[in-house]
């Protein structure tokens, strides 16, 4: 199994700041969202638009550039389009990537394997998280024989990740509208609350 580390965001609304470089209990977040994803997983890859020099200090962590389209970046879909198809090339169709975003500092693997629970326990390509009636896409299992028909989608036009599980017809797992587990850092506010909610 393959743990996906999304961490393209640039971090705009932080002052430029790399998120994965948000220091997070004395951690940057990428480190924290490793050790968990490294609980479930055999290999961990992180996709980025551009390879970070904070890479170097895990050399056991694969890196991965976003899948562009037309030299420009497409968000979580080019992300799960990269990971997908090197899953898809190195491992054949039946290997399952999990992924996750590099912002969540609550992020735990037990969310992740009630995705896996529920992929094992019926023919299902792929399985998302959602909380209340809103779908979490970037916390997600995926079966690599996805590929071509996510690339597909994503040269017809598609971008959007909720989207994309849909016309592939990914399952869902609910999860609580308040789960903290699915917390992300947008903004300094989002920081400062992290920070008050945390250890």
């Amino acid at each position: 199994m393959i743990g996906v580390i999304f961490a393209g965001g640039e971090g705009r609304r932080l002052g430029g700041v790399s998120k994965a470089l948000i220091e997070y209990d004395g951690e940057p977040l990428w480190r924290l969202i490793q050790r968990e994803l490294s609980a479930i997983a055999d290999e961990i890859v992180i996709v980025s638009p551009r390879q970070p020099d904070w890479l170097e200090q895990d050399g056991e962590i694969i890196w991965l550039a976003d899948h562009l389209i037309d030299g420009e970046m497409i968000g979580p879909a080019g992300a799960l389009s990269a990971a997908l198809t090197y899953a898809h090339e190195h491992y054949g169709e039946d290997a399952v990537i999990v992924t996750a975003p590099v912002d969540a500092p609550f992020y735990k693997s037990t969310l992740s394997e009630a995705l896996l629970v529920e992929l094992n326990a019926a023919p299902h390509q792929a399985v998302l998280a959602e909380t209340g009636d809103r779908i979490q896409p970037a916390f997600g299992v995926w079966r690599a024989g996805l590929a071509p028909d996510v690339n597909t989608l994503i040269g017809s036009g598609e971008r959007a990740l909720h989207r994309i599980a849909s016309h592939i017809g990914a399952a869902r797992v609910s999860f609580a509208a308040d789960d903290l587990r699915f917390f992300n850092i947008n903004t300094p506010e989002d920081l400062e609350r992290a920070r008050r909610l945390g250890p």
